[in-house]
């Protein structure tokens, strides 16, 4: 093959991946990603019930190029709100810090697993990607009060477990944890 031959298969290609990020219907992407902040919400309440620790709801947006990128702000161990008179405790359950973060990353996982599907318009490289940011309010040292979690996965990803093509096992390995 010889050298024109090789540039014109990489600009056709790049031509192909820059009008199929044209072609996406906003509109629908839109609708798709308030779907799947809903669903994160739900998710979040259910693993988080107390009525402070969801202090941004999940928001999402496109990235083109990229792909579909969620934020949140959560307050963990919220056993008891400080206040001028003192700790006014509460009845909620009680678990660590690294339980709590260990329930974050297992559910988002899990909720890319089950509802990235959502996201039909995306190409197979493209990303969907959940940020938290976890406020742990009983933390005095303010280097350590905020954790940053990053859970992202390729459609591609979503795709093989939506087919029964890779395990949820394989889901998991294969989706990108960062936690700082």
């Amino acid at each position: 093959m010889g050298r024109q031959s090789i540039l014109f298969l990489v600009l056709s290609l790049a031509g192909t991946t820059v009008s199929s990020a044209a072609d996406l219907d906003l509109m629908v992407l839109k609708k798709n990603t308030q779907v799947f902040e809903g669903i994160v919400h739900q998710i979040l309440k259910h693993n988080f019930p107390s009525p402070f620790a969801l202090t941004a709801e999940p928001e999402g947006s496109y990235l083109e190029g990229y792909g579909v990128v969620f934020f949140f702000h959560l307050n963990i161990n919220r056993q008891g709100i400080r206040t001028p008179f003192g700790l006014i405790p509460s009845n909620e359950e009680k678990r660590s810090k690294e339980e709590q973060l260990k329930i974050l990353k297992d559910s988002m996982i899990r909720c890319l697993a089950d509802h990235g599907n959502t996201f039909k318009q995306l190409s197979g490289q493209q990303r969907i990607s959940i940020n938290a940011h976890v406020e742990d309010r009983n933390e005095l040292d303010s280097a350590s009060k905020t954790t940053v979690v990053v859970i992202s996965t390729s459609k591609e990803n979503v795709d093989l477990f939506t087919t029964e093509k890779m395990s949820f096992e394989k889901f998991k390995e294969q989706t990108s944890v960062i936690e700082y």
